[in-house]
């Protein structure tokens, strides 16, 4: 079994894709927002790639979330904001979301033997399910503007770090064992570590501090989405 890294969102190639198990990562804000989603009582997510998308795809059951460089689309429900969703309010809605990275890096790994979203709210769960499958696992970090994203990576680390002690025989390519490394140093002080990060420092200026502190809670639930088929679907792991 192989652990990749990727490190953002037009790095990925159709190798790192078929036939592994591809678990899709950003912490700031998309993953984070899709599991609390789901957590809260949203029966699916339909990820859009674009605002006219999303509005498309709108009906009486849908919600739509998302965001734009921080900034939310006039009409719609929320931004990508998972501390707006954390109420037990939706039970049975559907949300619609659309990102400036995450729904993107969703979309083109669609293709996946198993497609998993992953955060540190929910990175020991995911990391876990995604071995169940016996195969080779690629970490794709969503990143920020083309760019790699650190929170992205730190997560990643968390996930390697759950990998040497589940599956100690795993081969983890030199980014993942640095990512796996920096986590290692960074761990107790991952709400300063996101706010100090580009994307942090965005979220900052628009004022999204309790997003920045609610994103970096280690394993808050067991929840792992898996996406399929166009739809994100809750997987409870025991």
């Amino acid at each position: 079994m192989r652990i990749e890294v990727v490190p953002s969102v037009g790095e990925i190639r159709h190798e790192q894709i078929r036939s592994r198990v591809v678990v899709v990562i950003d912490v700031l804000r998309a993953s984070s927002t899709i599991v609390t989603a789901l957590q809260h009582g949203f029966a699916e997510i339909i990820p859009a790639e674009t605002a006219g998308q999303a509005l498309a795809l709108r009906d009486e059951r849908s919600l739509l979330a998302g965001e734009r460089y921080c900034r939310k689309h006039p009409s719609f429900d929320f931004n990508n904001s998972p501390t707006a969703l954390c109420t037990d309010r939706f039970h049975g809605k559907r949300l619609i979301l659309c990102t400036t990275n995450g729904t993107r890096a969703i979309q083109k790994a669609e293709h996946a033997q198993a497609l998993l979203i992953g955060s540190l709210l929910n990175a020991t769960a995911c990391i876990t399910h995604a071995l169940s499958y016996q195969s080779d696992v690629t970490l794709y970090c969503a990143g920020s503007r083309e760019k790699f994203a650190l929170e992205d990576g730190i997560a990643a680390g968390m996930m390697v770090d759950v990998v040497k002690r589940l599956a100690p025989q795993a081969q983890v390519c030199d980014l993942g064992n640095a990512l796996h490394a920096s986590y290692l140093y960074l761990a107790d002080h991952l709400e300063e570590m996101l706010a100090q990060t580009a994307t942090g420092k965005r979220l900052l200026e628009h004022r999204f501090e309790e997003d920045i502190r609610f994103c970096s809670q280690r394993d808050r639930y067991q929840l792992v989405p898996v996406a399929k088929e166009g739809r994100i679907l809750p997987a409870l792991v025991s």
